[in-house]
């Protein structure tokens, strides 16, 4: 597994301190963690979304002048509302040898057979589950095999992921992570007809009642 690393540099605490970082291209952040005391920090904006897109929720190696190398997880990140890059970021410092509890994406793959009836579709119930490990142990991404969802109301159930024994699942194992079901438009097809039927059943019913009553 690749080992990810970032410099970072001590910084001032204040507003007018974390505009002049971001315009000189630094975002602003903190270092936060059992037996760690908050540390501010600066970090070189192109830098830092290299190193949280390859980390992808995973351990990130951090270097501080001053300070030992630390391992850290990104938590908090906020953004521009409409320019979407990091204002500022939250960093949990962790131990190598004592669990952390995660996120962790879940990623499909393969087909999904139901879907070759053009009335079916398919539904996510979650992006992510939680999982429990060592910081070295988190994966990049969980994966959901489609190829089992062959028939309608079809489900892929969080217990059905394939995890390390390393890894404890957090998640309601029960929770739904893909469901095949009806299309909308199927959907309303099917309760029309249903309704319909009813009114026929309603009709002969009546019919019955009326024929009886003549009698």
């Amino acid at each position: 597994m690749e080992n990810i690393t970032i410099q970072a540099e001590p910084r001032k605490v204040g507003r007018h301190s974390n505009r002049e970082l971001r315009d000189a291209e630094r975002v602003p952040g903190v270092v936060y963690g059992k037996g760690q005391e908050a540390l501010a920090i600066s970090m070189d904006r192109k830098l830092l979304g290299i190193a949280l897109h390859k980390a992808s929720g995973r351990t990130i190696e951090m270097t501080v002048p001053g300070q030992g190398p630390l391992h850290v997880l990104a938590r908090e990140i906020q953004r521009h509302p409409t320019k979407h890059s990091i204002l500022h970021i939250d960093f949990l410092a962790v131990s190598m040898t004592e669990k952390v509890r995660v996120n962790v994406a879940v990623v499909a793959e393969g087909q999904a057979p139901a879907l070759s009836n053009p009335d079916l579709v398919l539904v996510r119930g979650l992006d992510s589950v939680e999982i429990e490990c060592l910081p070295g142990d988190i994966p990049e991404h969980l994966v959901a095999d489609l190829s089992t969802l062959e028939t309608v109301h079809d489900e892929i159930l969080a217990k059905q992921l394939k995890l390390s024994e390393k890894i404890k699942l957090l998640t309601d194992e029960d929770q739904v992570l893909f469901a095949i079901t009806p299309s909308r438009a199927a959907a309303v097809e099917e309760a029309a007809e249903e309704a319909a039927t009813a009114e026929e059943v309603e009709v002969v019913k009546k019919g019955r009642k009326e024929e009886e009553a003549a009698e």
